[in-house]
């Protein structure tokens, strides 16, 4: 039996289309994910919060487009 919290996804973190039935304990915590992409060893699409934004943007990377005006990083 899986206990999720009031704040876990009820949607599986790799489809992002069936419902939650497994739960992938990583070192980063917890993977919720449906019964095809756990049996299929389905990374997780999305991380939430990590140190540079979302969506699994780990390094800041090179920009290829320039600064607009009043951009100043």
């Amino acid at each position: 039996m899986i206990v999720l919290s009031p704040t876990d996804v009820r949607t599986c973190e790799a489809c992002w289309r069936a419902p939650v039935v497994a739960v992938r304990h990583t070192g980063g915590g917890r993977d919720l994910l449906c019964r095809e992409c756990a049996e299929g060893g389905c990374p997780r699409r999305v991380d939430l919060f990590p140190p540079y934004g979302i969506y699994r943007l780990h390094h800041p990377g090179i920009r290829t487009t320039p600064l607009s005006k009043g951009d100043e990083r």
